[in-house]
């Protein structure tokens, strides 16, 4: 009888526990001027000996960030400044390679002066300006991050070109609207900027993460919510051709032509010691309100409790 119960609710119960493991995720990989760099493996990375200097800053594990935590800017443990700056050529392109993603919500990109020395700069204190966003489609009924899965869990962002040379930290971010309320997975980049562009962004371009998402409704998306305006200013241009808009039908850049290869490039594109490595139009599932926290990338069978009948 016990057996029976088993097979009778699992079917049930397996969609919910599924969505809730499935919202999870981390940039771990990055291709920064054609060059792949490993990123911060919160599960692998701190038992290393000695513990590795990442281009990626640190975070504490796959799971959300709590929205009114400082953390928001650059995840848990990503306020200081690692010991990697890899260099890339204005108006070149930075492919974030996720190693999970399973989310419905928007995307972008932003950017924010480091100053002298990203190796030195707390990201507590940034202002940020963006570069590219998704949001959601009503056409296609797509969100950006449907678009980040279908090209292999990848997003590319293009750097303005008249972006004044300099170093800089890259926020690549998804907002998962899969539970009852949003879920943040930011990861920070750091990049020294080669180039002979003159362009900075106004005081309208820039803004704090606290203020990025202050007042934002964000959907249910299981139900019939029609559009949504992706939060911030618009992407800065200094001239360039125009990053996607803020508004809401954006279509994500995809990154179909890159490739996890797992060659070692020999390029002089980093400082630091760090060596590079190399459209469903179908509504979502039904919605899980459950949160969980992943411990390591394996998933373990577990019994139900044996019923007393």
């Amino acid at each position: 009888m016990a057996f029976l119960l088993f097979l009778t609710i699992t079917p049930f119960f397996l969609p919910y526990v599924t969505q809730g493991v499935a919202g999870h995720g981390f940039v771990h990989q990055v291709n920064i001027g054609g060059e792949d760099y490993p990123g911060w493996n919160p599960f692998s990375d701190p038992y290393q000996n000695p513990i590795p200097q990442r281009v990626i800053r640190k975070i504490k594990d796959d799971g959300p960030v709590p929205p009114t935590s400082s953390d928001m800017n650059c995840n848990i443990g990503g306020d200081p400044g690692t010991s990697i700056v890899a260099d890339i050529d204005a108006g070149s392109q930075v492919i974030f390679k996720w190693d999970y993603v399973h989310h419905q919500g928007p995307v972008s990109t932003y950017m924010a002066s480091c100053g002298d020395d990203c190796t030195q700069s707390s990201a507590s204190s940034a202002k940020w300006f963006k570069i590219d966003a998704g949001g959601y489609d009503p056409n296609t009924r797509q969100w950006a991050a449907d678009q980040l899965r279908a090209s292999g869990n990848t997003w590319t962002s293009t750097i303005p070109a008249q972006l004044k040379a300099g170093q800089y930290l890259m926020r690549h971010e998804i907002v998962a609207l899969h539970s009852q309320t949003p879920q943040f997975y930011p990861s920070c980049t750091q990049v020294r900027l080669n180039g002979s562009g003159t362009g900075t962004p106004s005081d309208s371009d820039l803004t704090t993460i606290q203020d990025l998402y202050r007042g934002v409704n964000w959907p249910f998306i299981y139900g019939d919510f029609g559009t949504f305006t992706i939060p911030g200013p618009a992407p800065v241009t200094f001239g360039d051709n125009p990053g996607p808009s803020a508004g809401g039908t954006t279509t994500p850049r995809p990154s179909a032509s890159y490739s996890s290869s797992s060659s070692t490039p020999t390029g002089s594109g980093i400082s630091g010691g760090q060596q590079p490595s190399n459209t469903s139009t179908t509504a979502p599932a039904a919605a899980a309100t459950g949160h969980c926290r992943l411990k390591s990338r394996s998933f373990v069978k577990k019994r139900l409790i044996r019923s007393k009948y």
